[in-house]
Parts: C-alpha cells; sequence; structure tokens
C-alpha cells in the first residue's frame, strides 16, 4: 500500500526548539476546507489568523506538523504533484512547516496513516525527533506523550484520536474559525480539550 507522502523542510528552519510537535489538520484548521476538496492552490483560502498563530506557535519554539487526510488522490481525482502545489502555496502565506504528511488512502483502504490512525502523527514525529509510539490500546489509558507540550489541533473527531493516540494535548475548533479559536489556550499551557475514543 502507498505511503503518506511526506514533505520536509526540517533544514530550512531555524529554530529555538523546546522538544515539542504541534500537530495541525490542514482543513479546518489553516484553511476553509471543502465538501470536493481543495483541488488546486487557486482553490486555497487560508483562514484569518492562521499565519499569526503559526507564527506564536514557532515563538514558543514548536516543530510544526501537518497531518492531512486527502483521499482525493486514491480517487484518482490528482497526483501528487497537485498536492504539492497546494503545500506550496500554503507556505507561502502562513511560512515554511517542519514536516507536512499526507494520508492519500480511503477509509476502506484501511490504511494505519490515515486519522484517526496515528500513522502520519509517528511518521512526523520519528522525522523530526527519533521516536514514535506503538499501536494505540484504543480502550486503555491514553497513552503518555514524548513530551509534555505536544498537542493536536482539529477540527474533526478523527484529529482527536490521532492525537490521543500520540499522547497529545488536543484542541478541537470550528471548521470555520481555525487555529486562531485555540491559540491563546495554546500560549497559556492549556491542558486542552476531553476526550475518548468511540
Amino acid at each position: 500500500m502507498q505511503e503518506p507522502i511526506s514533505e520536509v523542510n526540517l533544514s530550512s528552519i531555524d529554530l529555538d526548539w523546546n522538544g515539542a510537535i504541534a500537530f495541525l489538520d490542514r482543513d479546518g484548521v489553516l484553511n476553509y476546507g471543502s465538501p470536493n476538496y481543495i483541488n488546486s492552490p487557486d482553490e486555497l483560502e487560508v483562514i484569518p489568523g492562521a499565519k499569526e498563530a503559526i507564527d506564536d506557535l514557532r515563538k514558543m519554539g514548536y516543530r510544526i506538523a501537518i497531518t492531512t487526510n486527502q483521499s482525493a488522490i486514491m480517487r484518482g481525482l490528482w497526483q501528487k504533484d497537485t498536492i504539492h502545489a497546494i503545500h506550496k502555496k500554503l507556505q507561502e502565506i502562513v511560512g515554511p512547516i517542519d514536516v507536512i504528511m499526507t494520508c492519500p488512502h480511503r477509509n476502506r483502504d484501511r490504511c494505519g496513516c490515515r486519522k484517526p490512525m496515528p500513522g502520519m502523527l509517528n511518521q512526523a514525529s520519528q522525522i523530526i525527533r527519533g521516536l514514535t509510539h506503538p499501536i494505540p490500546d484504543w480502550w486503555g489509558d491514553k497513552p503518555k506523550s514524548h513530551h509534555h507540550l505536544d498537542l493536536m489541533v482539529g477540527d474533526r473527531n478523527s484529529d482527536m484520536g490521532a492525537g490521543w493516540a500520540v499522547g497529545a494535548r488536543l484542541f478541537q475548533v470550528d471548521e470555520k474559525i481555525g487555529i486562531r479559536q485555540v491559540i491563546e489556550r495554546i500560549k497559556q499551557n492549556d491542558e486542552g480539550d476531553d476526550f475518548r475514543p468511540t
């Protein structure tokens, strides 16, 4: 099965890293989503406040990893070059991102990377700091994070599930407001939202 698509920019980002990773969903967190997918850079519309939130995370010392489900690839609607072009435009607006992970699969593909599975978060963590989590016990206790400041921001329960599986603090946002809805909470080291996988 096809691996998640990774884009890595670690060496181009000058950062006094605090050791933590901010895992961010893309659609509904940084840019407005669409039921018909974001099919080209021209369709990408960044949510107001997203760039400032990324800047705030950088100032706090976070490495940033976008983790996004994009099944349009396996549905044959577009190819990898489209996702790279979309992410190039996104980074032109919000600034460079350390790691961008894209799952190309559909639900029926039963992969380990489509959220709520934590495969993309684990691969990003491996790239950034050489550490991953084992497959989670969804009925057990929330795993311990590799860093107490690790966090996941998303607009769906699938994002929360993936973040839960790596022990991250969880921040769920409204898809029309995005990350600016929770950035002040993050700056105050809020413990995040309660969430339990179902």
